[in-house]
């Protein structure tokens, strides 16, 4: 993970919103990559693996919630959660490490999938930009 933020850092992407899943092994890469941001924890963006689908709702409604809302022009939203959300919110199951990277919409719109980056080693984040031009070769 260590990598993948260095690379965002060195592509000037501004990170205006910083969120992560409560979970050891998320905070613990949020660190890794950004000890510069404070991220804010989000119980709503825990693991969902073992969860029934009456558990899961709110959290795929708030990771929903978090790649539609619009972000400042110039600004990202960064989050650092886990696969199985994604999965459950569009049928997607990036690898280990991948960094996803969408448009926010705004409600109802919802969000656009924008692409994947892999990484060598890490855990899932998804990247938020609005209007900018994001390049894959961000990610060395």
């Amino acid at each position: 993970m260590a990598r993948v933020g260095e690379a965002i850092r060195k592509a000037n992407i501004h990170i205006g919103e910083f969120h992560v899943s409560p979970m050891c092994r998320a905070r613990e890469s949020a660190q890794a990559a950004f000890s510069a941001l404070t991220p804010q924890t989000d119980h709503r963006l825990i693991y969902l693996g073992n969860f029934t689908d009456a558990e899961k709702t709110p959290i795929v409604a708030r990771t929903r919630q978090l790649l539609s809302m619009p972000v400042p022009s110039g600004s990202n939203r960064l989050l650092l959660a886990h696969a199985s959300n994604l999965m459950d919110l569009m049928g997607y199951f990036p690898k280990e490490g991948t960094l996803v990277v969408f448009r926010p919409l705004g409600d109802p719109a919802g969000f656009e999938y924008i692409a994947s980056i892999p990484a060598p080693t890490g855990v899932n984040c998804c990247v938020k930009v609005k209007n900018e031009a994001f390049s894959p070769s961000v990610v060395p």
